[in-house]
């Protein structure tokens, strides 16, 4: 048995001192990375949380409401933008059974909606800055390309698709309304494997630390 255990240690020695000698990378990505992401998203339905807006959980049954004015295009929090873009979300997730939508009224001549979450609704539902809507799970098919350009850091691009994907994200008036998720169109149908990126920094002894991953990530 010691023998068995000289030889292992020696065989392993030995290809450290290749990879050092050569520059040669044994680093399995494929592996790291699926680990990273299931690692961050440990029950594989949280792969990826979209929000609808800044309505926390004490607010609901939340009305919506209008803000009246001129949208800035040059401001990126316009405050108008955001609550239409809040009212405009509701609506899409109450079509797909995630909110109740309940006609309470009108401000002039438009019409005042309430919305509260239903069962299906809270199956996904995260409260982090709000309300988001959770889903998936990353799964790797295959690593494209190891970049070492960036100095002290390791770029590593994959493609995959996901597992646990529900009904609603494939509805694509909701998923265009995330362009800031790339590839979420490939990740919602499965049309297509979607593209990633994982970043690693980088030690002395070239051990990987994960810097920016794909899963536990929201999105506005």
């Amino acid at each position: 048995m010691k023998t068995q255990i000289k030889k292992v240690l020696i065989l392993g020695s030995s290809l450290l001192m290749l990879s050092l000698l050569t520059g040669c990378d044994f680093t399995d990505y494929k592996t790291l990375i699926q680990n990273d992401n299931d690692y961050y998203n440990p029950s594989g339905y949280k792969s990826v949380c979209l929000r609808v807006g800044k309505v926390y959980e004490d607010m609901y049954p939340y009305t919506i409401q209008y803000i009246e004015g001129e949208i800035d295009p040059d401001d990126a929090w316009d405050k108008i933008a955001a609550n239409n873009e809040l009212n405009l979300k509701l609506s899409l997730y109450a079509k797909e059974g995630l909110f109740t939508e309940e006609l309470v009224g009108h401000d002039g001549d438009k019409p005042l909606y309430r919305y509260n979450l239903t069962d299906e609704g809270r199956k996904y539902v995260d409260w982090w800055g709000g309300t988001n809507f959770c889903f998936g799970r990353v799964v790797v098919d295959k690593i494209t390309k190891v970049d070492n350009q960036l100095k002290g850091m390791r770029m590593v691009s994959f493609r995959y698709h996901m597992e646990n994907v529900p009904n609603w994200i494939k509805n694509k008036d909701i998923y265009s309304l995330y362009p800031n998720f790339f590839d979420i169109e490939a990740a919602a149908t499965g049309k297509e494997l979607a593209r990633g990126t994982h970043y690693y920094n980088v030690n002395d002894y070239g051990e990987l630390t994960l810097k920016a991953g794909k899963s536990g990530s929201y999105f506005l």
